[in-house]
């Protein structure tokens, strides 16, 4: 299987594009506007920067990257669970959970693009899920 890679929608993207813009001509504009510099004019550089920022890590690395061996959402603190160790698959009405053993890993679909959340749907078609069965013993 070839690596898949799961896009943001462009609806995501360009709003942080567009914010980005306002911020940083806003601060441009009180920049120049006043008198004196003031160090809390420069939050809206540093707000205009920030959303530059978000805007080009999503737009180069995406959303989702799955590999032959596992998951990975990608993000300032990203996740990654291997397919191997999907013991169920839940769809809901935001988006799928994966859920393992020891955690669960949600994806919104809603920040999915839609020709990736139809290659997204027909991935996890084949996923094939561990059947192991748990025991809890009560006495």
């Amino acid at each position: 299987m070839a690596d898949i890679i799961i896009k943001y929608t462009k609806k995501r993207l360009y709003i942080n594009l567009i914010l980005a813009l306002f911020w940083t001509t806003l601060g441009v504009f009180v920049l120049w506007e006043s008198n004196t510099i003031r160090w809390y004019n420069f939050g809206y550089l540093l707000a205009g920067l920030l959303y530059f920022t978000q805007f080009f890590y999503d737009l180069f690395w995406q959303y989702l990257f799955i590999s032959d061996e596992c998951i990975k959402i990608n993000g300032f603190f990203g996740k990654k669970i291997r397919l191997k160790d999907i013991t169920a698959i839940e769809k809901f009405a935001g988006g799928y959970t994966l859920k393992t053993e020891n955690r669960k890993f949600n994806i919104h679909t809603n920040l999915i693009d839609e020709n990736s959340l139809i290659e997204f749907d027909t991935f996890l078609n084949t996923i094939e899920i561990s059947e192991k069965e748990y025991y809890e013993l009560k006495i």
